[in-house]
């Protein structure tokens, strides 16, 4: 992979811009998460604020993936993080005033503006790598994404504790000029040249690939079973207060052991399912994953030791991390460059919506049942949809050696 930085720029500009967006991303949610629990003084709040990350980018990703299927996508991918700059230091606004209702409106506004960058810049890699070189490089940005949460949220912990909130969503916004400043000298083309470009973007065009491939139709809706467990992140601040020290660190430790999960699931996912994972290769991987993070989130409730709570949550989310990674790979090998970034925004707003749904049953169960009832909820709702989805998966590949 090193050598793949070495010798690509372009693709390394694209791997670099995502390091500080991420990092900043995850700064400023520890902060904002910490600060509405607060105001609030609501086990669930949170998870709310999760939701409110995520459920615009189901609501908007139909139209920047057809923006990312006609227009330039590396402009798409600059203007995204420009806009975002602003947005960012409303939070230090909310802050300042204490104002909860202005806090989630900045945290909407910030996820539909990761509806314009998260699923184009899936779209994007396959035209700045080989063919052979695509499944390592899918599976360090997929790494990429833990590694930023665990720096990002742990010293976004720390950052938020020594300097104030105010620094954390600061550190935001400038990451975003940094990624905007990073895309911008990308010089390869983001997608195949094509004389109809702009005459495409239809969201049915992209359906009707779908309904006809059986291993797009199964790589779409794979993320949706970690997706459904995964409103337990959102609880993670609750825990904190609730069974450990109660500090933006604990949150922020907690956060960074998901992050070190998914920075090594797809590395491991990758050695497991070899350089160019067949298609049941793929599926068993997404199958088991996800059933193993179920499994281990449904014991989280039961530690009692903050050294043990983190090893369970990051063991959690190697399963996390190597399905999502997979899954996005497959995705992008599966389709052509002209449908990608409509079918690859679906498949990120479908995992978002679950995530988002989840994240508001978790609010909803903390308040009536505890943090630890709402765990037990989620985990079965996301291991039975874990076994469907596996069955009817395997069945279409069983006999699958591309």
């Amino acid at each position: 992979m090193r050598v793949l930085l070495v010798r690509n720029p372009d693709f390394r500009r694209l791997f670099l811009s995502s390091v500080v967006s991420l990092a900043g991303d995850w700064f400023s949610f520890v902060a904002v998460a910490s600060l509405v629990t607060e105001l609030t003084g609501r086990p669930g709040a949170a998870a709310f604020i999760y939701a409110a990350t995520v459920l615009p980018v189901f609501l908007a990703s139909p139209i920047a993936g057809a923006i990312a299927d006609r227009f330039d996508r590396r402009r798409v991918l600059v203007i995204a993080d420009l806009a975002r700059v602003p947005v960012a230091l409303l939070l230090c606004v909310a802050a300042w005033w204490g104002s909860v209702p202005l806090a989630v409106a900045a945290i909407i506004a910030l996820g539909v503006g990761a509806s314009f960058y998260d699923p184009i810049a899936s779209a994007a890699t396959p035209n700045l790598v080989p063919p052979e070189d695509l499944a390592s490089a899918q599976s360090r940005m997929g790494a990429v994404w833990g590694s930023m949460l665990m720096v990002g949220a742990g010293v976004g912990g720390i950052v938020a504790e020594l300097l104030g909130r105010q620094a954390a969503f600061a550190i935001d916004a400038a990451s975003f000029l940094v990624s905007a400043l990073l895309i911008a000298g990308i010089r390869r083309p983001l997608q195949a040249p094509g004389p109809r470009q702009r005459e495409r973007g239809g969201l049915g065009e992209a359906l009707r690939y779908i309904r006809g491939t059986p291993i797009v139709s199964r790589l779409v809706l794979a993320k949706v079973g970690v997706g459904a467990s995964n409103g337990i992140v959102g609880l993670l601040p609750a825990f904190a207060l609730g069974r450990f020290s109660g500090t933006g660190i604990a949150t922020g430790l907690l956060f960074a052991a998901r992050g070190f999960g998914a920075l090594i699931g797809p590395i491991i996912a990758r050695g497991a399912t070899g350089a160019v994972p067949t298609r049941r290769g793929i599926v068993v991987a997404c199958g088991v994953s996800t059933l193993a993070y179920c499994a281990v989130y449904a014991v989280f409730p039961l530690t009692g030791v903050f050294a043990v709570a983190l090893v369970t949550v990051m063991l959690a989310h190697l399963g996390g991390g190597a399905q999502w990674s997979l899954s996005t790979y497959g995705l992008q090998r599966e389709t052509p460059d002209h449908l990608r970034g409509r079918i690859m925004a679906l498949d990120y707003g479908l995992a978002t919506l679950s995530i988002g749904l989840s994240s508001i049953a978790a609010g909803l169960l903390a308040d009536g049942i505890g943090e630890a009832g709402a765990t037990w909820w989620l985990a079965g709702v996301g291991g039975a949809y874990g076994i469907a989805w596996f069955g009817w998966s395997f069945a279409a590949v069983r006999a699958d050696r591309r």
